[in-house]
């Protein structure tokens, strides 16, 4: 794709799984749409947004 970390944004609702091995892959751009599955973790610089209206809004769509 010829991009950097800094290109995307990840978006994911679990933790664990997702944004937690994104961070440690250099990642930064990641958004936790939060549904109560995983509690936010410290240290990560998530975005937390509770709807994907709420995403669209922070991405000016």
């Amino acid at each position: 794709l010829d991009a950097q970390p800094e290109d995307f944004v990840h978006v994911s609702s679990h933790t664990r799984y997702d944004p937690m091995p994104m961070h440690d892959m250099g990642f930064r751009n990641l958004v936790l749409l939060d549904r109560g599955y995983d509690p936010v973790p410290p240290g990560y610089d998530l975005t937390v947004v509770k709807t994907l209206d709420e995403l669209n809004t922070l991405l000016g769509i």
